[in-house]
């Protein structure tokens, strides 16, 4: 029907989080984008790409697992309108990101990302917890708080 939220589809179908909203997985983890800012200085060494801008993205983690939570940053990427995907370790023209290598059961810990996208167009923090199960995806649409 025109106007309805269903004539506006989602990429990859799931839920659509907004920011300080968390993304729960069955595992009990969770990722929770606290802001998100648009034309962030380049790194000090180096010049953005004509058509690309630097973003943070800042998240809070939590793993309510039993087991260790490994290299968890890695598993969030910042998705485009045109559904193209980027990390937040391959680009060095913006600031260097927050590294954790692991977290421990019950453990907590912010995180500062940084991804070189395009200018314009909607963007999206990707969270996939499982490489395994690349179906089991969580999406925040990132917008300036």
């Amino acid at each position: 029907a025109k106007g309805s939220p269903s004539s506006t589809p989602s990429p990859s179908g799931p839920k659509l989080y907004a920011v300080g909203q968390p993304m729960t997985n069955g595992a009990h983890q969770t990722v929770t984008v606290t802001a998100f800012a648009q034309g962030v200085a380049a790194s000090a060494y180096s010049t953005i790409s004509p058509g690309n801008q630097c973003v943070s993205v800042l998240v809070a983690m939590f793993n309510g697992d039993t087991s260790p939570w490994d290299l968890p940053l890695y598993e969030l990427t910042v998705v485009d309108a045109s559904g193209q995907s980027y990390d937040n370790y391959s680009s060095f023209d913006c600031p260097s990101s927050t590294s954790i290598d692991s977290l421990v059961p019950g453990g907590r810990a912010p995180a500062t990302l940084y991804f070189e996208v395009p200018l314009s167009g909607r963007l999206l923090l990707q969270w996939t917890p499982s490489a395994l199960n690349p179906n089991s995806v969580y999406n925040t649409e990132l917008k300036a708080s």
